[in-house]
């Protein structure tokens, strides 16, 4: 083999390897890259997920605050209900007192017209009795206002707990509302992080 000939060899070799070097890098590089998108799309979903388990607790906190609420208005409804059946139970109190009250009012002048029969001066006390008749009727008419007032006063505590409650149930619609957003929301978390 001649000089010139191992020259060639040598020169050509050195080609040979300079070229593989170089695809070797090109797929170094490559590969370096595809790691680099690879570790920003991760970071990224990762970022997704963190957001949206913030969002999801902050909508269990607002969920469990308006049940709260919600409880709170049930509460108040029963107590108002309850503070009506009372006043129609007094309202019933003051209504059989002013019948009983109208009752011996009659019983009272039908004395005074008895007393007038027999004598004058029975007349005389039959008419204090009267007088004393008509006073007990103005007081049961009085009484009778009374009930009245009590039995719209219950009406309209009636219409109060209705209203109490309507709104208690509108409350705990809106927080089972946003108790299924935050099952939908950490479902779509789980996916995020499954994928």
């Amino acid at each position: 083999m001649t000089a010139s000939s191992t020259s060639a060899q040598r020169t050509a070799q050195t080609g040979n390897d300079e070229q593989a070097r170089r695809e070797q890098d090109a797929r170094t590089l490559a590969e370096m890259s595809a790691r680099e998108h690879i570790s920003q799309d991760v970071d990224r979903v990762r970022d997704r997920v963190e957001m949206a388990q913030h969002e999801a607790q902050n909508a269990r906190q607002q969920a469990q605050q308006a049940r709260g609420y919600a409880q709170q208005a049930q509460s108040a409804a029963r107590q108002a209900q309850n503070q009506a059946n009372q006043a129609n139970v007094a309202a019933q109190q003051s209504s059989n007192q002013a019948h009983q009250a109208e009752s011996q009012a009659q019983q009272a002048q039908n004395e005074a017209s008895q007393a007038s029969s027999r004598a004058q001066n029975a007349q005389n006390q039959a008419q204090q009795a009267q007088n004393q008749a008509q006073q007990a009727q103005n007081e049961a008419n009085q009484a009778n206002q009374r009930a009245q007032n009590a039995q719209d006063n219950s009406e309209q505590a009636n219409q109060q707990a209705q209203q109490a409650e309507d709104q208690a149930n509108r409350s705990h619609d809106l927080a089972s509302q946003a108790d299924q957003q935050i099952q939908q929301t950490r479902q779509n978390v789980q996916r995020l992080q499954r994928a």
